[in-house]
């Protein structure tokens, strides 16, 4: 990679989270295995960045493809009544390739953000965190609509806003079924669900992108620490 390259700050962002979110609730957590997957996510997220742009203009190559193989060999160790949860984000990832060789290349950037959150679920089965899949489904779903957002308000995307509100509508329809012996854990919904479901008008200029992407990371940050505080409390006092 050149010395001199910007770094899709976005993309490791997203995936410090992600781990994160493959943690909560922290209380069946394997120490080792969690300490494991850190230089494994250090290799992995810039491999993720180096192929980004390769996958988007459909140029690459076998020895690309090689240099996803090391990062996909601690998941083949994992139990084999769990390789099941490996399907979901292998599907987005299946649906990003197909999307942008179709050409559709604002949804393959959608599909895209969401296989990275929805990570979370293999990181989760891979260091025994028998708690992590409802978190890694708020996760998933949040990102998968903040992406939508993202593209809804960039001023020369021709996306309906309503796209984004039908998106968490149903969200939030899957998230409170599963929620419902742990309802504290519906609070982190609350500053999503005004700004998905209110939107707002398309920004006026290109130049406010950057900005919308501060203040967006800023509101992912609030997300996670919601999700894990109320998740975790749900976990230690399950009548609240």
């Amino acid at each position: 990679m050149n010395r001199g390259k910007v770094r899709n700050h976005a993309l490791y962002f997203l995936g410090v989270l992600t781990y994160v979110v493959a943690l909560i609730p922290f209380l069946s957590v394997n120490l080792v295995k969690s300490l494991i997957l850190i230089p494994i996510i250090a290799y992995t997220l810039p491999i993720m960045e180096y192929l980004q742009p390769k996958i988007m203009s459909l140029k690459i190559g076998y020895k690309d493809v090689l240099l996803i193989i090391p990062p996909i060999i601690p998941y083949i160790f994992l139990p084999y009544d769990e390789i099941v949860y490996v399907l979901i984000p292998l599907a987005l990832m299946v649906l990003t390739f197909t999307l942008y060789l179709t050409k559709h290349t604002m949804w393959g950037n959608v599909i895209g953000t969401a296989f990275e959150a929805s990570i979370s679920i293999v990181w989760g089965v891979f260091i025994n965190n028998s708690l992590f899949l409802i978190p890694s489904i708020y996760w998933l779903l949040y990102i998968f609509t903040g992406a939508l957002y993202v593209e809804y308000k960039i001023p020369y995307r021709k996306l309906d806003k309503r796209i984004v509100q039908i998106s968490w509508i149903i969200s939030l329809v899957l998230i409170i079924g599963l929620s419902i012996r742990n309802p504290i854990t519906l609070i982190t919904l609350i500053e999503p669900s005004i700004r998905y479901l209110i939107p707002g008008e398309k920004l006026k200029s290109p130049k406010e992108i950057r900005d919308l992407g501060k203040k967006g990371s800023k509101k992912d940050i609030l997300f996670v620490v919601l999700l894990a505080i109320t998740y975790t409390l749900s976990r230690i006092f399950p009548i609240i």
